[in-house]
């Protein structure tokens, strides 16, 4: 009788090998389940430059954290999807991502309407996230307390460039062009209401839409109001033909823009005419911080080309999901559980060490980030501040 139960006891046996394999794969005692995480950045499309370099820096974070043995043992796995700089892809890529195939934590996006469109997502599905690059205000000023950020906000960014302009510059008459997107409408507002504080003028404000190639119309109109400055609140293609149309058209003013502008790709893009151009960045090669310096090196080996801010951003951010993961550890009950261990974790992250220089996040999951001031020279940045 013993005998003809044995095969029963063996299928309980295999029943719960089985249901206790897949708990360790969401974070229980499974040391050699890897570590699943979402990668959300666009590959094709206007921004797939900077996307693909928010990639690289992912990859080459991955890679050295698991030749190091990974975390306890256990191994990074990034899923990367391309959001094409599309909100509604966006949403999509963060909906497979934190349901089918039931990542830890996301990093990204590049674009701040794609992170503001998905985020709810990834709020919905109480799963950690880390924007490296996306700037909008609102996306850790809206109260979601799984988003933590690890760049400069627009206000951050455009508030320190027109620190910098007003007190060490005689500009002080200005227009704007920006693109019609939370990302530039930001930047827009922003730098009306810093110039305004610093007792500046604005003179014209003109919008176009991104993926736009003639700025004539707009930029004539600014031309026309003979301004001494003129911010750029747009990313890199745009910003680029932005540059030449308004050399073309003589506009004699000092150029300003953000970090988008700041990448090699956007020096070769504007082909000069972004000589003189001033603008801000989160990272900088020649930053004498010994992490960067040893981020560089091993990014230049893997890729044979500088990183630029966007690889360096998401390459942090691999590394501050990392202290959280092996903080928080690996026993709980479900994925659950674990992703809000992380998240608190993330929570009280406090003067970690970075490629950009340390982080400690508020209690709005944004880190209080300063940005390099820089000016295009002879197809070089020169930093202006700090020096």
């Amino acid at each position: 009788m013993a005998k003809g139960k044995t095969p029963g006891i063996i299928s309980l046996v295999v029943v719960m090998v089985f249901l206790l394999g897949n708990v360790a794969g969401c974070g229980g005692g499974g040391e050699k389940q890897p570590i699943k995480f979402g990668v959300i950045v666009p590959l094709t499309g206007p921004c797939a430059k900077p996307g693909t370099s928010m990639k690289q820096g992912v990859e080459l974070a991955v890679e050295e954290i698991n030749a190091a043995g990974g975390i306890e043992g256990r191994k990074l796995q990034p899923i990367v999807e391309d959001d094409a700089s599309v909100p509604t892809q966006s949403v999509a890529a963060a909906e497979k991502l934190t349901t089918k195939d039931e990542v830890l934590f996301v990093i990204g996006a590049y674009n701040s309407a794609c992170v503001l469109a998905h985020m709810k997502v990834t709020e919905r599905e109480k799963t950690p996230q880390i924007d490296p690059v996306a700037v909008a205000e609102a996306i850790t000023s809206s109260g979601n307390k799984w988003m933590f950020r690890n760049c400069a906000t627009n206000p951050m960014q455009v508030s320190q460039l027109c620190d910098y302009v007003f007190k060490n510059t005689p500009v002080r008459n200005m227009a704007v062009i920006h693109e019609n997107t939370d990302y530039g409408k930001g930047i827009a507002d922003v730098f009306i209401q810093s110039t305004q504080k610093h007792g500046g003028k604005i003179l014209a404000v003109e919008a176009y839409n991104p993926g736009d190639t003639d700025f004539y119309a707009q930029l004539t109109r600014i031309k026309a109001t003979n301004p001494e400055g003129l911010c750029i609140g747009g990313n890199l293609t745009e910003g680029a033909q932005i540059c030449r149309q308004a050399k073309e058209l003589k506009i004699n003013a000092q150029l300003y823009a953000m970090g988008g502008c700041s990448t090699p790709e956007f020096d070769q893009l504007a082909a000069g005419a972004n000589e003189g151009m001033i603008v801000t960045s989160y990272f900088e090669a020649e930053s004498a911080n010994p992490l960067a310096r040893d981020f560089i090196t091993a990014f230049k080996k893997k890729f044979n080309k500088d990183p630029d801010m966007f690889a360096a951003a998401s390459y942090e951010a691999v590394y501050i999901a990392k202290e959280a993961i092996t903080k928080a550890g690996f026993k709980h009950k479900d994925l659950a559980a674990w992703r809000a261990a992380v998240r608190d974790e993330l929570a009280k992250i406090k003067d970690l060490p970075g490629v950009q220089g340390p982080t400690t996040f508020g209690p709005d999951g944004q880190a209080d980030k300063k940005v390099f001031i820089v000016q295009w020279t002879n197809h070089k940045k020169v930093i202006l501040f700090p020096k």
